[in-house]
This record gives structure tokens, C-alpha cells and sequence, in this order.
């Protein structure tokens, strides 16, 4: 990161500025030509609505901030940055950071010009660009090696106003294509642009004073323009013109939040199937919430050119879409609404939890590091290990629904319960079957392609072990079962206990650990609200197993 000595030339700038107003949107304005013109960032080349919205996250923690659309938002700070100066919108969450900035620790948006006015943040902001702060981006130490969510997130606020005064500065919004015709070539930003006089960055400049001016008219003529003459100079527009538009489309549509919300609508009405209207409503909301499930997976794909499972939160979109796949074969079969209450309320739940936390699960589309740049290893390996994931989770939504039988069979027993218990007991077995099976290949191909990456098969990597530890729990599970080592309500509740092994193997090594050759993969964050499910969980079933236990005693 460079040093922190513009920040102060910055802060001179911003401390003449008259009382500032609040910003607000221009009315009458249109931003669809504005948010289709492309720009290089992040490696490659994207439509200016997805670069707006990834800036506004990295600093607000958000996709979007207040009524502001995301791209006039980012052009209304170009334009009026001493206004911009003046508003919450630099996000902190970590309480030890606020008490080392001597701020408020009851907030968690503060301003860039009191940041920057700020002698403790500057301090540390000047020994993070001068390496006194040897933290990685994942928020290890790079020293001991052990995480400092502290300083992770100190580096991150950090970043956050360095973005900020980047992008008031010209420097961020990269403007015009390379002259040679090298695709690959760095573009140049408004700034530099504006200093050799290209033909983009005049453009834009005419765009942005349209704005200044509050002429509607002038700056959507200016934004036609500027789109034309920047999508001119990229070599390979005609290529990736359809994948800029149907990148602003995914954006617009937002299909995992519709998904989730058909889902947990289906979810409730699916409990009331015995009734026919409940039954067609719920038929059609879970066909419409897998529907667009499966439509904006297939964007995703289309505009990353790979399948979207190399973070967090691409694999749980795929994990749950997994959960729906596996619930409709099994519902196919034997026609059990229970499987589709249960796949329906998991996975909007899974959807609402990446959708909620887009600073623990980074939504952007990134390009591959290079240990993943093989599209066959890519979709053979990590699609079929993390298809795995929605088969454990679908048994373990069931098997909880089991325990809650044996909770009602404690109370009073019956033939129907006893019934419904090995209903339940025989589908999560199913599922079960399924989930070993991948994860018995994913594992088995995760070597081969181990092997093809780092020269050796296996390597007791903590994501291997975990992973190993996993199937082995469940092959011993299915196996007791098999063999009637495993009692009726045994099954259930080792089935339960075991998803804390995928737990473990999806999240605890990427988030928890941080260790490991698949980097590529780490992350923090989350902590607080897995490990609450984890307690509560295991309370859950402690409480089934002294009832359970309790009642056999009464019976």
C-alpha cells in the first residue's frame, strides 16, 4: 500500500470546505448507459454498475448506500468530493479498532474527512503502508502466523479511505484501453488520462461537468458518448459485450434474494400441504425460487467463464442449490412434502446468510488465481466435493426434524410417530448415500489434482485432513447403521453431530485456520454467528438425548 502523505494534502483540501449539504440524487436521471460502459478493474474488464457497486462494498460494506443508485452514487462523489468528505460512510465493525481510534464505539460509520483528521488513524495508516503492520489481507500475522482480527480490520478501514481518496482523486476508474491493442495491457486512469488528453477521459470529463451542472439532458448525451468511444477502444469489446450486459442484468435482478425469499415462502406453506391450496401455492414458489436459483448460477457462470465455487459465498449458492436437487429427486420418488419444507427453509436460510454478510462473503466475480486456472480440475473437483456439502446439509435438516419426533415420542408415543421416524430416518439415509459418494470422489479427484497442481497426492494439508475426517464420519455413520451398530435414534443424531466435520472442512479451515496451501480460499469473519449455531445445535441435541433417554426409563 503507498504511504499515507496524500491523505494530509487531502485533509487541507477537505478542511476549507464551506458547511457541507446532504447529498441526494439527482432527479429525472437515468444511469443505464452509464452503468454499461466498461472498466477495467480487478483484474478484468466489467460494466461500470458492477465496479460501482464493488467500490461503494469495499467501503461502506454494502452494495448500496442510502436511495443513491450505486453508479450515480460513485459519480456524485467524483464531483462533489467535499461533500462526499463529510458523510458516514467509512464502515468499522471491529470494537477494539474504535477504542484504538478513540472514536465512538456505539457507531459503525464515520466519515473520511473525521478519519483523516484522525492522528491515531494516521499513524497506523502510515505504519501499514510502511510495513510496521505485517498483517495479510486474510487477516494473519504474518509474523506468527496466527490471526489478528484487529488489525485485519484496522488494514481494512485503511484501504476503505485510501479507496475513497482514490477514487475522488481520478486514480480508481480506469478510463482509456491501451493504444497497442493488448488486451492484457493496464488501462489508464481519469487522472493520467486528463494529463495526456485521451479521447475517453475528455469524454468523461464533459460527462461528469453534466452532472456538476445538474444538467440531466447534457449528461445522459455525455454518457452516450462515453460509452461509445470507450467500448471503441477495448480490442476485444465484441467479445464481452453480452457479458456486460448480462452482468448489469444479474445485478439488477438480484436472483439468490428472490430466490430466498420464494423459498422461505414455499418453506411455510409447504408445512400446511396437507390442504390443496397451500400445496399448489407451495409447488409453485419452490419452482419459481429454483427457477431464478438456477438462472442467476447460470449468469454467474456466463460472466465468470467458470463454475462459481472458488469462495465462500459462490459455494454456498451452489450448496444449496445442491439441497434443492437432492430434495426433488428424493420428493420425485416418494412424494414426502416433509423433504421439501425442510430443502426449502435451508436453503433460503443458506441464501439469506450469504446475502446478509457481504463483507465476511465477498459477492464480486474475481478472476482465478492460478492454481485454479484449469476449468476441467475446477468443475470435477470442487463442484462435486462442495455438492457433497448440500447432501449432509439436507440429512441434517431431516435428522433434526427426527429428533423433534423423538421429542413428541417422549411425551406420547404412537405407531403413526414410530412410523414417521422410520420415514425420516430412511430418507436421510438416502441423502446420506449421496453426500458420501461425492465426497468420496471430490476427495479422491482433490488428490489427483493436487498431484497436476503441487507434485504430490496427498499431503496432510489441513483442508485434505479435514475432509478425510469427514467422509469417515459418515462412512462410519452409514456403516453402523448397515451393520445395527446404530439404534433408530442413533442415527439421527450422529447424522446431526457429523455435519459439524463439513462445518468444519467448508468453513472452520477457510475462515478459523487460515492455513494451508488453499489460500486461495481464506477469509475471516462469521465466527460469532457459527459457533451459535454449532452451541445451539449440540444443546439441541443433548436436551433430545435426555429426553429420549428419560423416557425409555418412564416407558
Amino acid at each position: 500500500m503507498k504511504k499515507f502523505s496524500l491523505i494530509l494534502i487531502f485533509l487541507a483540501v477537505v478542511s476549507q470546505a464551506q458547511t457541507p449539504e446532504t447529498p441526494e440524487p439527482m432527479k429525472g436521471l437515468t444511469v443505464t448507459e452509464l452503468s454499461l460502459i466498461p472498466v477495467q478493474s480487478g483484474g478484468r474488464i466489467k460494466p461500470f454498475d458492477e465496479f460501482a457497486r464493488e467500490t461503494i462494498l469495499s467501503m461502506t460494506g454494502s452494495r448500496s448506500f442510502g436511495a443513491f443508485d450505486p453508479n450515480e452514487m460513485l459519480v456524485s462523489m467524483m464531483v462533489n468530493p467535499q461533500l462526499w468528505a463529510q458523510v458516514p460512510l467509512i464502515r468499522i465493525n471491529n470494537d477494539e479498532v474504535k477504542k484504538q481510534l478513540l472514536v465512538d464505539v456505539t457507531r459503525k460509520f464515520f466519515s473520511p474527512a473525521e478519519l483523516m483528521k484522525n492522528n491515531v488513524f494516521l499513524q497506523y495508516a502510515e505504519g501499514i503502508s510502511s510495513g510496521g503492520q505485517q498483517v495479510t489481507s486474510t487477516g494473519v500475522n504474518a509474523v506468527t502466523g496466527s490471526h489478528d482480527p484487529r488489525g485485519e480490520e484496522l488494514k481494512r478501514v485503511v484501504g476503505r479511505v485510501s479507496r475513497f481518496q482514490e477514487l475522488i482523486a481520478g486514480k480508481l476508474w480506469t478510463v482509456t484501453p491501451p493504444s497497442d491493442q493488448n488486451a492484457d495491457a493496464p488501462w489508464i486512469s481519469l487522472s493520467e488520462g486528463m494529463v495526456k488528453a485521451t479521447p475517453q477521459s475528455n469524454a468523461v470529463y464533459g460527462m461528469l461537468k453534466g452532472y456538476l451542472d445538474h444538467d440531466v439532458a447534457a449528461f445522459q448525451e455525455k454518457t452516450i458518448q462515453t460509452r461509445a468511444i470507450i467500448s471503441e477502444a477495448v480490442p476485444q469489446f465484441a467479445q464481452i459485450k453480452n457479458k456486460l450486459i448480462a452482468e448489469v442484468f444479474y445485478n439488477k435482478l438480484r436472483p439468490f434474494l428472490q430466490a430466498m425469499i420464494f423459498y422461505l415462502l414455499a418453506g411455510l406453506l409447504w408445512m400446511f400441504a396437507a390442504h390443496r391450496v397451500p400445496r399448489i401455492m407451495a409447488k409453485f414458489l419452490t419452482f419459481a425460487g429454483f427457477f431464478v436459483h438456477v438462472l442467476g448460477f447460470s449468469l454467474r457462470c456466463y460472466v465468470a467463464g467458470r463454475p462459481p465455487v472458488t469462495n465462500m459465498y459462490e459455494s454456498i449458492i451452489w450448496v444449496s442449490l445442491g439441497v434443492m436437487v437432492f430434495a426433488s429427486l428424493l420428493y420425485s420418488k416418494n412424494r414426502h412434502t416433509i423433504l421439501m419444507t425442510t430443502s426449502t427453509i435451508l436453503a433460503g436460510l443458506a441464501l439469506f446468510a450469504a446475502d446478509s454478510a457481504p463483507m465476511i462473503m465477498d459477492p464480486t466475480i474475481r478472476p482465478l488465481v492460478p492454481v485454479l486456472r484449469s476449468n476441467y480440475w475446477l468443475t470435477i473437483h470442487v463442484l462435486t466435493i462442495t455438492l457433497s456439502y448440500g447432501a449432509f446439509m439436507l440429512a441434517m435438516g431431516i435428522s433434526n426434524t427426527t429428533l423433534f419426533l423423538f421429542h413428541k415420542k417422549a411425551k406420547s408415543d404412537s405407531v403413526e410417530l414410530n412410523q414417521r421416524i422410520a420415514l425420516m430416518n430412511q430418507l436421510a439415509y438416502r441423502t446420506l448415500m449421496f453426500g458420501t459418494v461425492l465426497l468420496a470422489a471430490g476427495t479422491i479427484l482433490g488428490g489427483v489434482w493436487a498431484d497436476y497442481s503441487w507434485g504430490r497426492f496427498w499431503g496432510w494439508d489441513p483442508k485434505e485432513v479435514w475432509a478425510l475426517i469427514a467422509l469417515l464420519a459418515y462412512m462410519a455413520v452409514l456403516h453402523g447403521r448397515y451393520a445395527g451398530w446404530v439404534t433408530t435414534f442413533g442415527f439421527p443424531l450422529w447424522t446431526v453431530i457429523c455435519f459439524s466435520t463439513v462445518v468444519m472442512a467448508w468453513y472452520g479451515v477457510n475462515f478459523v485456520l487460515g492455513v494451508g496451501l488453499h489460500s486461495y480460499g481464506f477469509s475471516s469473519g462469521g465466527q460469532l454467528f457459527v459457533s451459535v449455531f454449532l452451541g445451539l445445535q449440540t444443546l439441541y441435541c443433548l436436551w433430545i438425548a435426555f429426553e429420549h433417554k428419560r423416557s425409555k426409563i418412564v416407558l
